[in-house]
């Protein structure tokens, strides 16, 4: 692909600006920033191009409109959901094929998004479109991951474990976003793979020392669509999923039990989101950051050995940004891979996390006798 257009729908939100503005440093790709709120989007446009030079256009578009995302769209190589509304990614993956261009969203891995997506794969094969689904870090990084430590180690454990705080109570979100949280965390899938076969429980919980400053946590499993296929790509693989760590106690254990039972009832639905984000805004610290850790085991030239790889930084929604640009430029600059996969399977590992560090990710490998 020459110099591409890209469309990043929610390009005024808190990680569509900052993915438009890594992409904008890279200078090889125009650039449309799409949201419902025209106004949003024109002052992001104009920010991101007054830092970086590169020029940048606003425009109205909303992502559960199908035929006005025809229109908006027209023009544009690449289109990327960067919205809180997961339940429109297939309404822009439709207007996508439709318009035969290529899809990135990095929405949560849900099922039903997965259902639809797939639906349409036989087309998107048979018009050499690249659609990629998944994308950010959590999901997006633990398959990479895995992947990564994979060259060279024959893997039997892999578990991906993960740790982030926001500092909530600088953040403003759209309308609907809170409910589409909340929806989101509802869905959730508890499974791992866990002695050759997969296992669902709400038990799959584990303690990890994610090292100073974060020290010892629990985690709680989080299904992800990227892991599924790995044990059958990995053959030893015996152990993995993906754990990730909760908001603290009085969030994990008070307020979200609370809002995911008002949340299912339709009427209590919006003040239930919105007593959650409150609660998230009031009783979670304020200090940032987000560290992944693949910590795996496995045997290399038949000697076991103990393999590590750790990903962090310290604003969450900047890393989501950077692992979506990291995939984005590959979409862009690589060869075209046409197909559906999640970020974390389309991505080669090595330019991948080689883009990651470029982009202020800190990124850390060892390897030592087991």
């Amino acid at each position: 692909m020459g110099r591409a257009t890209i469309a990043i729908l929610g390009g005024a939100g808190n990680t569509g600006r900052r993915l438009a503005r890594l992409l904008a440093r890279g200078g090889d790709c125009d650039l449309r920033l799409m949201g419902r709120n025209k106004a949003a989007v024109d002052d992001a446009a104009a920010r991101i191009a007054a830092e970086t030079g590169a020029p940048l256009v606003g425009i109205r578009a909303d992502s559960s409109d199908g035929a006005g995302l025809l229109s908006a769209l027209s023009g544009v190589d690449l289109v990327v959901s960067a919205t809180s509304a997961t339940r429109n990614a297939p309404t822009v993956a439709s207007a996508a094929l439709r318009l035969g261009i290529d899809y990135f969203d990095i929405h949560l891995s849900s099922a039903a998004k997965w259902k639809a997506l797939r639906a349409n794969e036989a087309d998107i094969l048979r018009h050499g479109l690249q659609f990629v689904s998944d994308g950010g870090f959590h999901p997006g990084l633990p398959a990479a991951m895995i992947r990564r430590l994979s060259a060279g180690i024959e893997l039997t454990h892999a578990p991906v474990y993960a740790s982030f705080n926001v500092d909530w109570s600088r953040l403003s979100f759209g309308p609907g976003a809170a409910e589409d949280f909340i929806g989101e965390l509802r869905e959730m899938d508890p499974s791992v793979f866990r002695d050759g076969r997969w296992v669902r429980s709400w038990r799959n919980a584990r303690d990890f020392d994610f090292g100073p400053p974060l020290g010892r946590r629990q985690t709680i499993a989080m299904g992800i669509e990227e892991l599924r296929s790995l044990p059958d790509r990995l053959p030893p693989l015996q152990d993995t999923g993906f754990y990730i760590g909760g908001f603290g106690p009085a969030v994990d254990y008070v307020a979200l039990p609370i809002a995911m039972l008002a949340a299912s009832l339709p009427p209590l639905r919006r003040l239930a989101a919105a007593g959650f984000f409150a609660a998230l805004k009031r009783r979670t610290r304020h200090e940032e950051w987000t560290v992944l850790v693949c910590d795996g085991r496995g045997t290399r030239d038949g000697a076991p050995v103990a393999v590590r790889l750790r990903v962090s930084h310290d604003d969450p929604y900047e890393l989501t940004a950077i692992a979506a640009a990291a995939c984005v430029r590959e979409m862009i600059r690589g060869k075209r891979r046409p197909g559906l996969l999640p970020q974390g399977l389309y991505v080669d590992p090595d330019v991948f996390f080689g883009n990651l560090s470029d982009m202020g990710a800190k990124v850390e490998e060892s390897v030592a006798p087991a």
